[in-house]
C-alpha cells in the first residue's frame, strides 16, 4: 500500500526592510527536504530594496523550488506585520499554512516534520519549537510545560487543554511565527492590523478557540524547527521613544471582561509580559511612571500589580 501524499504546505513571508536577511530566509526554504508547495512573499512597502533582493533570491533558487508555486506581492503602502500576513493568507491554497518572518530560517527538515506530525497525529494546529541567533532564547524550555503536555512521540506532544496552556507564562505562541495550522480553520480569521506587537498571540488564540470548540487536536513539536534572529532594530526590540508607543496587547483588551477563565488567564499573562517589557524598554523613570499611571486601572482589572 502506497504512503499517503504529503499535505500541501503554504508558507507566507511578510517582508519589511529586511534586505540583509531575506536571501538567507529564502535559502532555508530552498534547502527543505520537502519544499513548500506554495510560497508567498509579501513586501510591506520596504524602503531598503529588500524586494529586489527577494526576487533575485527566488530566481537563484528556481531549480530547488521548481515544484513550488512562488508569488511576490508588493503592497503599495505599509500596513504593518498583521496586514502583510493577511494579504498573504488571502492567497494561501495549501492544506497547511505557516508564516515565516523575513529574518528567520527553517531547519532543513522543518516542513517535512510539520507535515508528518500533523498527519500522523491528526493535529489541526501545531506550535513549533525554536531557538535564537545569537543563542539565548529557546522554546520550549525543558521542564517548564510538563503539566500541560501529553507525549505522543519523543518530540511531539498533545496539548489536552490548549486554551489553558496558552496562558502559561512559559508558553510562546506566535513568537518567531512558530505555528502551523490546517488552512480550513483560517476562513474569515485575520490578524489585528492596528497592532505592531503581540498580534501573533491574538491571532493564534482565536484560531485555538475555534478549533477547541469543534474538538480538534492541538500539538507541540518541541524540536527547534525555526532559528530566529534577535535583531536590535526589530519591532519587539526597538526602544520606544515614548510610553504611548506601547499600547495594550490586542488580547488584553479583547478578553479584559471575558467570563471565560482561560481568556482571563491569557489576558493576565499578556498584561504582565507587556508591563515587564515596557519597564525594561522605556528610557527613563518619568516615562515608566507615566506608563504605569496611565494604565493603572487596566492592570487592576486583570490582577497585575501596577
Amino acid at each position: 500500500m502506497s504512503a499517503p501524499a504529503p499535505l500541501r504546505h503554504t508558507v507566507v513571508i511578510p517582508l519589511h526592510d529586511k534586505r540583509a536577511y531575506i536571501a538567507d530566509t529564502l535559502a532555508s526554504l530552498a534547502a527543505q527536504e520537502r519544499p513548500p508547495d506554495q510560497l508567498i512573499v509579501v513586501d510591506d512597502a520596504s524602503t531598503d530594496d529588500g524586494l529586489s533582493v527577494a526576487r533575485a533570491a527566488l530566481a537563484a533558487h528556481a531549480h530547488s523550488l521548481r515544484g513550488c508555486a512562488t508569488e511576490v506581492l508588493a503592497l503599495p503602502r505599509n500596513v504593518g506585520p498583521g496586514g502583510a500576513r493577511n494579504a498573504g493568507l488571502a492567497r494561501a491554497r495549501g492544506e497547511i499554512v505557516s508564516f515565516l518572518d523575513a529574518d528567520d530560517r527553517y531547519r532543513p527538515d522543518a516542513l517535512r516534520t510539520i507535515g508528518d506530525r500533523m498527519r500522523s497525529h491528526d493535529l489541526e494546529l501545531a506550535v513549533l519549537g525554536f531557538d535564537s541567533d545569537p543563542p539565548g532564547e529557546r522554546f520550549p524550555e525543558p521542564g517548564t510545560l510538563d503539566a500541560e503536555l501529553h507525549a505522543l512521540t519523543d518530540d511531539t506532544h498533545l496539548l489536552p487543554a490548549p486554551l489553558r496552556a496558552a496562558g502559561h507564562p512559559a508558553f510562546l505562541m506566535g513568537r518567531a511565527s512558530n505555528v502551523a495550522v490546517r488552512r480550513r480553520w483560517l476562513d474569515g480569521l485575520r490578524y489585528h492590523t492596528g497592532a505592531r506587537l503581540n498580534e501573533g498571540i491574538d491571532f493564534w488564540y482565536r484560531a485555538l478557540r475555534t478549533i477547541v470548540a469543534r474538538g480538534g487536536r492541538i500539538g507541540l513539536i518541541e524540536t527547534p524547527l525555526i532559528r530566529f534572529r534577535i535583531v536590535a532594530d526589530s519591532l519587539s526590540h526597538r526602544p520606544p521613544a515614548d510610553w504611548r508607543a506601547l499600547p495594550p496587547p490586542p488580547s488584553v483588551l479583547r478578553y479584559l471582561d471575558s467570563d471565560d477563565v482561560d481568556d482571563r488567564r491569557l489576558a493576565t499573562m499578556l498584561a504582565a509580559r507587556w508591563r515587564e517589557h515596557a519597564l525594561s524598554a522605556l528610557a527613563d523613570d518619568a516615562q515608566r511612571h507615566a506608563f504605569l499611571a496611565h494604565h493603572a486601572a487596566l492592570f487592576a482589572r486583570v490582577g497585575v500589580p501596577a
